[in-house]
C-alpha cells in the first residue's frame, strides 16, 4: 500500500498497523491511552515518508514535542484487528504542527486524534521555524488540508 493516498477529502497519509494482545484491557478493548502511542507511530512515519526522520531532525538540535493532544472514541479497536491511521496536516506548519489521524478497521471510523506539536531549538529550548522546505514539500504531497 502506498504511504500517500487521495481520499474524497484530500491526500492522508496511511500508516497500518495491527492490535497486539498488549495493546488492549481487561474488556478487549484497545486501551484508551495506546491510541496516543498508534498516532505517534503514524506520525513519525508520516515525517519519514516525507523526508524527514525524527532522529536526523534531534540530531540537527530539533525537537518536537506533544504539546496538545485531543482524542475522540467513536468505537473500540479490538485485538489482531488491522487498523489504518490516516493523517493529514491541519495548517500551514509554523512553529506549530497540527495534524489530525482517523482511525480506521476497514470503513468504520474507531477514533480521531488532533495532535499539536512545537518545533523546538534543542539549545536555546525556545519555539523555531520547522525545517526548510517542510511546508512546501507537505504541500505539495497534499497533505496539508485546504
Amino acid at each position: 500500500m502506498a504511504a500517500f493516498q487521495q481520499f474524497s477529502d484530500g491526500t492522508r497519509h496511511v500508516h497500518q498497523l495491527r492490535v497486539r494482545y498488549a495493546d488492549t484491557d481487561c474488556m478487549n478493548m484497545v486501551y484508551h491511552g495506546t491510541y496516543a502511542a498508534y498516532l505517534e507511530a503514524a506520525r513519525v512515519e508520516l515525517l519519514r515518508d516525507a523526508g524527514w526522520v525524527y532522529a536526523e531532525l534531534e540530531k540537527a538540535g530539533l525537537l518536537l514535542p506533544v504539546v496538545q493532544l485531543n482524542l475522540t472514541y467513536k468505537k473500540p479497536a479490538r485485538y489482531d484487528q488491522e487498523l489504518s491511521i490516516r493523517t493529514h496536516i491541519l495548517a500551514e506548519p509554523t512553529t506549530k504542527l497540527n495534524l489530525r489521524s482517523e482511525v480506521f478497521h476497514g470503513d468504520d471510523l474507531l477514533a480521531v486524534g488532533d495532535v499539536f506539536l512545537v518545533f523546538v531549538d534543542a539549545k536555546s529550548g525556545r519555539p523555531c521555524r520547522p525545517p526548510k522546505g517542510m511546508a512546501e514539500k507537505m504541500r505539495s504531497l497534499g497533505l496539508i488540508a485546504p
